[in-house]
């Protein structure tokens, strides 16, 4: 299995959580690789870097999918920091 990742974003209603309006989700892409996934989250945080409520983030869809089969230490998603 490749491992898949996901890239989306959206509102929040508290730039700590995760709790995003779905009225407000943007889906940025699947990509195949975390290089990848890390570039297109870069692009998508970086253009909204001035809106705190605004917040994109790479989910592992691959763990979620296959849990048993994961390296023991994942590399967690990258994180920018709230201006």
């Amino acid at each position: 299995m490749s491992k898949l990742h996901l890239v989306f974003g959206g509102r929040v209603n508290d730039p700590r959580g995760l709790d995003f309006d779905l009225d407000t989700v943007d889906l940025v892409g699947l990509f195949g690789n975390y290089a990848d996934a890390e570039d297109a989250w870069r692009g998508s945080a970086q253009r909204t870097v001035d809106d705190a409520e605004m917040k994109y983030v790479i989910v592992h869809l691959h763990r979620l999918l296959e849990p048993e089969t994961e390296e023991l230490s994942p590399k967690p998603a990258p994180v920018l920091p709230q201006t």
